[in-house]
């Protein structure tokens, strides 16, 4: 599969990056995660300890997410809503 990325789709995720995490706020830079694999569009703003850390990452044991009550799909819900009122 070709996983080059257009110029759109560096922008799109620049902006992501920049985004405070969509968990526990913290603000950017942030990594982004992709909640499916090559859809570049599907891309959430997570802090490194949300996104990766060993007690509160999703790759972990997502202790934060579960007490936040967050959910990849919230967090998505989250982002597109900043995307479209234009607060990144």
């Amino acid at each position: 599969m070709n996983n080059t990325l257009n110029k759109q789709e560096r922008l799109h995720l620049a902006r992501i990056k920049a985004m405070p995490c969509s968990v526990c706020g913290q603000a950017g830079p942030s990594e982004a995660h992709h909640i499916e694999q090559h859809k570049q569009y599907l891309c959430i703003p997570l802090c490194t300890d949300c996104h990766t850390g060993s007690h509160n990452g999703l790759h972990r044991l997502k202790r934060i997410w579960s007490i936040l009550k967050k959910t990849e799909l919230s967090c998505l819900n989250n982002t597109i809503e900043q995307l479209m009122n234009g607060k990144v």
